[in-house]
């Protein structure tokens, strides 16, 4: 006869469990309720206590799981699609923020390599955004981009080397939620309480009830509500306005849904690059007449100094319905797109190639994730919903779009709820679990040289491949 299996220890005390039983469940009277635990809610969670609000956050997954950890953390400026905005959340937010908050940002050696189309463009557009960039020859690009097709097709060749970082994304999650850890509740919604509506026909929510991680129920009871809940912002509006209670409140489900028609999604392919520093150089590039992006990330493995490349092309991006789309922004792999888009690497940069064919421990990953846009666009978007007196959104699009959705989101707060005072703590919060990157989780298979032309026979790493 087997042994029994060990009790999982949730950390419940007794009188929890007691309350638990008779159902006498703890309520969080707060000024302001974040739903979504990646950067975006958790900054807004430490904006909103920093102006004295009572406020705490909830999120359905551990802290950091979804765009978060799939993002590879560049901090982009837009040289792509310059906007002074954007460049100056960059630098005159989060660079700041992050020296003070001690989160480690690398900026390193960066390029733009182009052909006259778009370079001649960009190179407008980026002086009258107050962009810093240098133009160089070719022979200023690194080596490891000069030897492959960079600039095979089309006209002109032009390498301007430009200012761009990268974030330490578990440090920044970490750092964020360390000061909030008792405000924060990790666990699902699964209720929603309304209102009737008020004279413009508008329900307000009254209540939201979560069952945590530990197996507690809570009750929430906010007198705002804002949704940084990114790729699951469509799943998470639906679930409140499908209810009873929404509908007994004469609430317009049509109508909510409808104020978020300008909130889209895409698939996208990522594929990593994984070697020591010594044979893969902690090098970024924006190749923008090849839809292409290389995003490097210095770290340790193995006891050793390694880099990853994240390496993107906008041309395997795809739409996604917003009823395909997950809270975890976990997207559609596609083999044949993994197999063209090593292809396509291996051709601008063979030495990837060769020196994973050779001596060199390289290794290979690829994963497919969600990414919230607005109109198809990395722009910010923060207003409240309509159809809904005291629920809003804050989806910042991209890593610069956090912090005007947060300055937006602040404003509609403030217009509907006077802070009361910064709360302590939320009954069952504190003690939060946190994501893991995307390419460090359990279920990611990193390939060998070898084992990559076996999982993808088309990719063009040995003589008998497939030619596309």
């Amino acid at each position: 006869m087997g042994a029994d299996e060990p009790e999982f220890d949730r950390g419940v005390t007794l009188f929890e469990q007691v309350r638990e039983y008779l159902e006498w469940y703890p309520t969080a009277d707060v000024d302001a309720l974040v739903v979504g635990g990646g950067v975006q809610g958790l900054v807004l969670l430490d904006e909103l206590v920093g102006r004295g609000y009572a406020a705490a956050l909830v999120s359905n997954r551990p802290l950091g799981a979804g765009q978060t950890f799939d993002w590879p953390g560049v901090l982009a400026k837009g040289y792509l699609n310059p906007d002074r905005g954007r460049r100056a959340a960059v630098d005159e937010r989060w660079l700041p923020f992050a020296e003070d908050a001690r989160v480690p940002v690398e900026g390193g050696e960066w390029y733009v390599a182009s052909t006259d189309y778009p370079y001649r463009h960009l190179t407008d557009q980026w002086d009258e955004a107050g962009y810093e960039y240098d133009e160089r020859g070719v022979e200023g690009l690194h080596d490891v981009y000069r030897e492959g097709t960079v600039f095979a097709k089309g006209s002109g060749e032009h390498v301007a080397a430009v200012d761009e970082y990268v974030i330490d994304r578990e440090a920044l999650v970490r750092t964020l939620a360390a000061d909030h850890a008792e405000r924060i509740v990790v666990g699902d919604v699964i209720d929603a309480a309304f209102a009737g509506a008020d004279s413009a026909g508008q329900p307000a929510l009254e209540r939201l009830t979560v069952e945590t991680r530990r197996g507690l129920t809570l009750r929430v009871d906010p007198d705002y509500l804002v949704a940084a809940t990114g790729t699951g912002t469509h799943r998470f509006v639906d679930s409140l306005v499908g209810g009873e209670s929404f509908r007994e409140a004469g609430g317009d489900a049509d109508a909510v849904r409808s104020s978020l028609a300008p909130v889209t999604y895409r698939n996208q392919l990522v594929l990593a690059v994984r070697g020591p520093a010594e044979h893969l150089p902690a090098v970024g590039a924006y190749l923008p007449h090849k839809g292409m992006t290389v995003v490097p990330r210095r770290h340790r493995h193995r006891e050793a100094n390694y880099v990853t490349w994240y390496v993107t092309n906008d041309t395997a991006a795809e739409d996604v319905d917003p009823e395909d789309t997950t809270d975890e922004a976990m997207g559609t792999l596609d083999p044949e797109k993994v197999e063209v888009g090593y292809n396509k690497l291996f051709e601008l940069v063979p030495a990837v190639k060769e020196r994973a064919a050779g001596e060199a421990d390289l290794s290979f990953y690829a994963y497919a994730t969600l990414q919230q846009r607005v109109d198809d666009e990395a722009v910010p978007h923060a207003e409240p919903l309509g159809g809904l007196e005291n629920v809003g959104v804050a989806l910042p699009s991209c890593a610069a779009g956090v912090w005007r959705a947060t300055d937006d989101a602040l404003g509609y707060v403030a217009e509907a709820v006077d802070p009361s005072g910064p709360a302590d703590g939320v009954p069952t919060g504190g003690d939060p679990p946190y994501g893991q990157l995307a390419d460090d989780r359990p279920g990611a298979r990193w390939l060998d040289w070898k084992a990559l032309g076996v999982r993808y026979p088309r990719v063009q790493n040995r003589p008998d491949a497939v030619e596309r």
